[in-house]
């Protein structure tokens, strides 16, 4: 199967096309806000002369994170799929991150791994994994938390961090806790992990309904006037 992955969760504007599990193109950009000039034309990019009817599905990273990049990815992933009549997955933004760190990485089966992003002043949007001989599993569902209440549920227990809350974290917490940031290179979201789970998803039947699908934001969105 031929998947189209969609990353928008952060500042990584990204675009990856797998084909039965093969990485085919990855179009990647970490500038901020650029997401509405520029996602369409990384599609087009990774896409290339296979264009959109090669394409088996779609997955798009579904949250949380920032507001604005969220729906941008979202209401493209939902475009491409209606208008050509195929199926859309949806990816949970830290699933994503928690597997593109365990595989950069090589985190041995074992590691407790936290994946967090920043949910500006002292929260963050983190959820816990397990690292398995088959990836990370979830070890409980994502949520938005202050650094004082991450705290007590880390525990005395040693956690790799990845997000791009890895450095608050860490530095909030140390000394006397046992955590490690991830790599850079593992630490940021990417669109070939989404486009991953969104391969097993697709086979799995576990499809989403374009006409209805919304990001998972865990905040409540609030519109603002200046």
């Amino acid at each position: 199967m031929t998947v189209l992955g969609i990353e928008t969760a952060t500042a990584v504007c990204a675009a990856a096309l797998i084909s039965d599990g093969h990485i085919e193109k990855e179009s990647r950009l970490d500038a901020g806000r650029v997401h509405a000039e520029r996602l369409l034309g990384q599609i087009v990019e990774v896409l290339g002369a296979s264009g959109v009817g090669a394409l088996g599905g779609v997955a798009v990273s579904i949250g949380p994170g920032s507001f604005t990049g969220l729906r941008i990815g979202v209401s493209v992933a939902k475009g491409l799929t209606f208008a050509r009549g195929i199926p859309l997955a949806a990816v949970p933004t830290l699933e994503a991150l928690a597997l593109h760190a365990a595989a950069t990485d090589a985190l041995e089966p074992g590691t407790r791994l936290l994946a967090a992003l920043d949910a500006r002043r002292n929260e963050v949007y983190c959820q816990m994994f397990d690292v398995a001989t088959g990836g990370p599993v979830p070890a409980g569902d994502p949520r938005d938390l202050t650094l004082e209440a991450l705290r007590a549920e880390l525990g005395g227990v040693a956690w790799a961090v990845t997000g791009d809350a890895a450095a608050k974290i860490t530095e909030a917490f140390a000394p006397g806790m046992s955590l490690r940031a991830v790599s850079a290179a593992a630490r940021a979201c990417s669109a070939v992990a989404v486009a991953r789970i969104g391969e097993r998803l697709l086979a799995a039947g576990r499809v989403e309904d374009p006409a209805v699908l919304e990001p998972r934001y865990i905040k409540e969105f609030f519109l603002t006037s200046r």
